[in-house]
């Protein structure tokens, strides 16, 4: 009964990042947007984190396999996953080339701090009381760590930097930013940053207060305000669409005042 009552907070974040990755997924599937990708591989290595954390508390965490699990739960979810969620707010701002350089250099990193968490030793005895707390202190410090702090600042850095890009976009009156409502950019984002900094302060609190208990339930509260921002983001700026229909507007414009110079010319001759 301890061990279900346990769980159930990761098992309600197994849920919630599961539902945002299969929508976030399906959105990119249909309409092909770079950000959508890198906030659906964010959402996943969020969903494998928490599976991996249920399934090394299942089979217990000092075994091989949990052992491993752990693992695997520390390198997605507390590791990697944050940069790629700043990765799609990189997306946002409709530059191609600086999102490509982005990705390949995160990719890069994202293998050498997977190799440090594989490799990082880790106390034993801690990991035999992980079963409803985030598992801080387990991994013995060593290089992981470096790549953690290196990985999590890029991921808040593109969220936020992405946000006060959009407000000083916004203050000088530019509608859309590649394609996308400035306006939208900034909320979407505003969200996306406000839910990071919730589950980054669930494993601050569970690090420096010792509030291990609430982690689970602030990370699935940081997730629900952070979809709301990728929602956001979903919202197209009309702003491109209504550009030809102006143009066909001056065409039309055009080709009426040349049908009617010819009248009046034919009508003169």
């Amino acid at each position: 009964m301890g061990i279900a009552l346990a769980l159930f907070p990761p098992l309600v974040n197994v849920v919630v990042t599961g539902i945002f990755a299969v929508v976030i997924l399906r959105q990119y599937i249909r309409r092909h947007r770079s950000q959508q990708l890198y906030w659906s591989i964010a959402m996943v290595m969020a969903f494998c984190a928490t599976v991996s954390y249920m399934g090394m508390a299942l089979c217990g965490p000092t075994s091989v396999a949990g052992t491993y699990l752990f693992r695997v739960y520390y390198m997605l979810g507390g590791t990697i996953m944050p940069s790629w969620l700043g990765l799609g707010s990189v997306a946002l701002l409709g530059k191609a080339r600086l999102t490509r350089v982005c990705a390949g250099l995160l990719m890069v990193f994202s293998l050498v701090a997977a190799i440090f968490v594989l490799d990082a030793t880790i106390n034993m005895a801690q990991l035999s009381h992980i079963v409803g707390t985030p598992g801080t202190g387990t991994l013995q410090p060593g290089p992981w760590l470096f790549m953690t702090i290196v990985l999590n600042t890029l991921g808040v850095t593109g969220v936020a930097g992405v946000a006060l890009f959009s407000g000083w976009k916004m203050l000088r009156r530019q509608a859309s930013i590649g394609n996308t409502k400035t306006s939208h950019i900034l909320r979407a984002n505003i969200c996306i940053f406000i839910g990071a900094i919730l589950n980054a302060a669930a494993g601050s609190m569970a690090r420096f207060l010792g509030v291990e208990n609430s982690f689970w339930l602030i990370m699935a509260f940081g997730w629900i305000i952070l979809f709301a921002g990728v929602l956001l983001a979903g919202h197209r700026s009309q702003v491109s669409a209504n550009v030809p229909s102006s143009a066909n507007a001056e065409v039309v414009d055009s080709a009426v005042a040349t049908v009617r110079e010819g009248v009046v010319g034919t009508g003169k001759a």
